[in-house]
């Protein structure tokens, strides 16, 4: 039997797709918008001409970007913060989520509550800073990847989903000889990949975006990552960092709009990478969420 819609359904979905069109427009009017104002001239972006799409093409801003040396420097700390970091974040997690998911365990329970307790409250920014301070590691890449480097939350996902793996897999392991090394190695992280490619795809955005701890933590200026060159170019409207200058009446007003441009060029280089990745992890995202919502 083939079941026709009737006027009332037609409309409820014309009104839903509507609202979904809605928000779908304005999540991506701001990044289609910068995107205009980075590949716009000076005077249309002056002039507040510029709205979806670019007015009097140009790239300049990208040149300026590129030729950066120290935008290219903090592209390069970025990437090794962000893998550095994420190979961490995945260690520390496995290492948890292993042990955690054996009811063999002694001491299962307690330990359990003593990490989850550790997601509930923290020490504080002080506190931590001096934790971080007395290991000598201010002005290093520990202090960015090792205070955090183990997610309770994640790790709670990550023993779940080792939970659900079938004993009997383990004890044929086991049979042939393989030690719990191996077991996870050979069994337990392979089945459990769309899962860690969410994981992946989760603490790299982290990093990625992470900007208060080098704002705190970093003191030299050439262990930058972008997200601190982007807050001085956005909020602390420095263009020092970018190798920009100007002087004189007019020069300002060209600085201004220059600014802007090269504001919305560092933007959408710093997000590009991220929005370029996505898509191609984005069936494992969906496929580890419903693992864990299927055993929750």
């Amino acid at each position: 039997m083939i079941y026709k819609k009737n006027i009332g359904d037609r409309v409820f979905n014309g009104v839903n797709y509507f609202f979904l069109i809605l928000i779908g427009f304005l999540c991506l009017y701001p990044m289609i918008y910068i995107l205009a104002v980075s590949l716009s001239g000076s005077m249309a972006v002056l002039n507040r001409r510029v709205f979806l799409w670019p007015v009097d093409f140009n790239i300049e801003a990208y040149n300026t970007c590129f030729e950066s040396k120290t935008l290219a420097k903090a592209y390069l700390n970025t990437i090794l913060y962000t893998t550095s970091g994420t190979a961490l974040n995945l260690i520390a997690v496995t290492l948890m989520a292993y042990p955690l998911s054996k009811r063999r365990l002694i001491g299962r329970r307690p330990i359990s509550f003593f990490f989850y307790f550790t997601n509930l409250f923290s020490g504080g920014l002080i506190p931590t800073f001096l934790v971080v301070k007395s290991l000598n590691f201010v002005d290093k890449i520990w202090a960015l990847i090792v205070p955090g480097c183990v997610s309770v939350f994640y790790a709670i996902i990550l023993r779940t989903n080792f939970e659900s793996i079938p004993a009997d897999l383990e004890e044929a392991a086991q049979i042939d000889g393989m030690g719990n090394w191996k077991i996870l190695a050979n069994i337990y992280i392979p089945l459990n990949i769309p899962t860690y490619a969410t994981l992946i795809l989760f603490f790299a955005i982290g990093h990625w975006n992470s900007f208060f701890q080098p704002l705190i933590y970093i003191n030299s200026s050439s262990k930058y990552p972008l997200q601190v060159i982007l807050r001085n170019i956005v909020i602390a409207n420095t263009m020092n960092d970018l190798s920009v200058s100007a002087t004189g009446t007019a020069a300002f007003t060209d600085m201004r709009v220059i600014g802007e441009t090269l504001k919305a060029a560092t933007i959408i280089i710093v997000v590009a990478p991220i929005v370029l990745i996505y898509p191609f992890v984005q069936k494992y995202f969906v496929k580890g969420i419903m693992i864990g919502a299927v055993k929750g």
